[in-house]
């Protein structure tokens, strides 16, 4: 654990600088090492798929950017609210993952303050990414199909629309044990949910990345697909949604 700084030693560093960023001032910093001291995050790293300024970091979004940390012990995820974020806190995100995590959805929400969220760290490949390097292994990705459909089910029932699924590929992570949808912070409980839709729709229609899992999943009939869309947006009952996976041949 030689890459993980010490929170006192933080700011100095350059894993210190996602703190506050992307304008990085010494008195909000400082307010935030201070916000993590109490939350119990013990130091900070760099490190994971994504660069900004050319240095790795877990994610970057609109709202915040994700970096390494150790909390209580265990390597975690830590979300940092963007110095120029429209969003004055992580609250919302924060309370909209702990009822995702209530329907076992997304990753799990240890902790959070103003401007940080602590969670687990997911560790796998974009779901895009895998299914590329496993365009071959045709039953389990059928099995990965079933179990983002399975979830984006999930959250429709619990009323809340991700807000992002249109883009499915950098929004779930394979781990061992299976996809995980992540990334919050466009979520709300206030829009009718679209999970459902946006995420077939990403997978089966006219998609670049639709193009890449026809080699290996049996692609629906565009216009039945439509068809059962139209009445699962209408009504997103159980019975709807049984014609969805019947539609996208999950049956």
């Amino acid at each position: 654990m030689s890459d993980f700084i010490p929170l006192d030693e933080a700011l100095d560093s350059k894993a210190g600088r996602f703190l506050c960023w992307p304008v990085f001032d010494l008195e909000t910093a400082e307010e935030r090492a201070s916000q993590l001291r109490g939350l119990g995050v013990e130091s900070v790293a760099l490190g994971g798929p994504h660069a900004v300024l050319d240095y790795p970091i877990l994610g970057k979004g609109h709202v915040g950017v994700v970096i390494r940390a150790m909390y209580e012990g265990r390597e975690v995820a830590l979300k940092c609210r963007r110095t120029d974020a429209d969003k004055t806190t992580m609250d919302n995100e924060a309370k909209l993952l702990r009822k995702a995590n209530e329907a076992g959805v997304g990753p799990l929400v240890y902790i959070h303050s103003r401007d940080f969220i602590v969670m687990e760290k997911l560790v796998g490949p974009y779901f895009g990414d895998w299914v590329r390097e496993n365009i071959d292994k045709t039953d389990e990705i059928r099995k990965n199909v079933s179990t983002i459909i399975g979830i984006a089910r999930k959250l429709d029932v619990e009323r809340i629309d991700h807000g992002e699924l249109t883009k499915i590929r950098r929004h779930y992570i394979v781990t061992e044990d299976g996809p995980r949808v992540i990334d919050f912070e466009s979520s709300s409980l206030g829009r009718t949910p679209q999970n459902l839709t946006c995420t077939v729709q990403s997978m089966f229609l006219q998609t670049r990345f639709a193009k890449v899992l026809a080699q290996a999943y049996p692609m629906p009939d565009r216009y039945e697909l439509l068809k059962v869309l139209r009445r699962y947006k209408k009504n997103p009952d159980e019975e709807n949604y049984r014609e969805v996976l019947r539609a996208i041949n999950l049956t």
